[in-house]
């Protein structure tokens, strides 16, 4: 059988249902945990920009709800 994504000879021993060979999988692999790995990063930006503007309004606030600016 050939993998549908590069068209190499799958592995003798994969199972019957698998469509890509072992080297397609790996790289399919790569890309998700790189694809992970960037959303991780954003996220962190982002909650680091969403803290840094609480404390900066913090300093704005004077506790009975109203904002001095």
């Amino acid at each position: 059988m050939k993998c549908i994504r590069c068209g190499q000879d799958i592995e003798a021993d994969a199972p019957a249902d698998v469509v890509i060979c072992g080297s397609c999988a790996d790289d399919l692999r790569a890309e998700g945990d790189a694809m992970v790995g960037a959303a991780e990063v954003e996220a962190e930006a982002m909650n680091k920009e969403a803290y840094e503007e609480a404390q900066y309004d913090k300093q704005y606030d004077s506790g009975n709800g109203y904002r001095y600016i």
